[in-house]
């Protein structure tokens, strides 16, 4: 079953009428020990990504089987289940209806926010994989005024989410956090209300001109990624932020590539802001 849910076709014949229900009810099994909960939970969360009309059966209310599964695992102390919850969160909530089902559920929504600031750095990576899982196919809300689930996960993603990743800049140094750090910074950008809170945050401009501050080339990589995605969407915003040097400098960054460094790497974005 694991093996048939870890590729499309398994998934489209594991979403047939009748199974995901089949499946849902082994969770109840009393005799349905960890290594079972983990297989299945990540099963049903790669159906309803598969099949998202597999919602009307698999989150009915909290109390169902499968989001029960997932909030259970999430309180585990065990990091390989906590992070299959969070696997499991992220696939679900990729569909409309999953996204929908679990905004509702607000505590859930608030321990994996918490978690982003995990000191486990494992749990802290897999948290913010799975916030850009959910935000990366989802286009930020216009300047005008909407509503929906879509505009809601990105208010939270704005006002909730946005200050935690910025403090892990500082507070997780490290490469591979750094990689997802970065990563996930490159698609909350995208927002212009993210950009307008993250250009002046300490955090991102005492390592933004930092051209020796990531090591590890998939951290150097996310890095540039979010200065592509910040100068293609934000070329504007820039000025009210940033002197004309800086700006002018990001830019020949964003075209030149991850490992470019400038003669004047000594460049600092201090407080030049305009």
């Amino acid at each position: 079953m694991d093996a048939l849910g870890s590729f499309a076709d398994g998934q489209e014949f594991l979403g047939r009428k009748g199974v995901p229900e089949k499946l849902a009810l082994e969770l109840n099994d009393p005799n349905c020990d960890a290594s079972v909960r983990v297989c299945l939970t990540r099963v049903l969360a790669a159906i309803l990504r598969r099949t998202p009309a597999a919602a009307a059966v698999l989150l009915p209310t909290q109390q169902a089987s499968f989001p029960q599964s997932v909030a259970m695992l999430l309180d585990s102390r065990d990091h390989a289940e906590k992070l299959c919850a969070l696997n499991s969160w992220a696939d679900a909530s990729t569909s409309l209806e999953g996204l929908t089902f679990f905004l509702r559920w607000a505590p859930l929504v608030q321990e994996i926010l918490d978690l982003v600031a995990s000191t486990q750095n494992e749990v802290s990576k897999g948290a913010m994989g799975c916030w850009a899982t959910v935000l990366q196919d989802r286009a930020p809300p216009g300047a005008i005024a909407e509503v929906g689930p879509e505009s809601e996960l990105w208010d939270i993603a704005v006002t909730r989410l946005l200050p935690m990743v910025l403090q892990n800049l500082k507070a997780k140094p490290f490469a591979d956090v750094r990689a997802h750090t970065w990563g996930l910074l490159s698609i909350l950008i995208r927002s212009r209300r993210s950009a307008q809170q993250t250009l002046p945050a300490q955090e991102l401009r005492d390592l933004l001109l930092d051209f020796h501050s990531e090591s590890a080339s998939p951290a150097r990589i996310a890095k540039h990624e979010f200065v592509k995605a910040l100068v293609r969407d934000h070329a504007q915003l820039l000025g009210n932020f940033l002197d004309a040097e800086v700006d002018t400098l990001l830019q020949e960054y964003a075209k030149q590539g991850p490992h470019w460094v400038p003669r004047a790497a000594a460049v600092q974005v201090g407080d030049q802001a305009a």
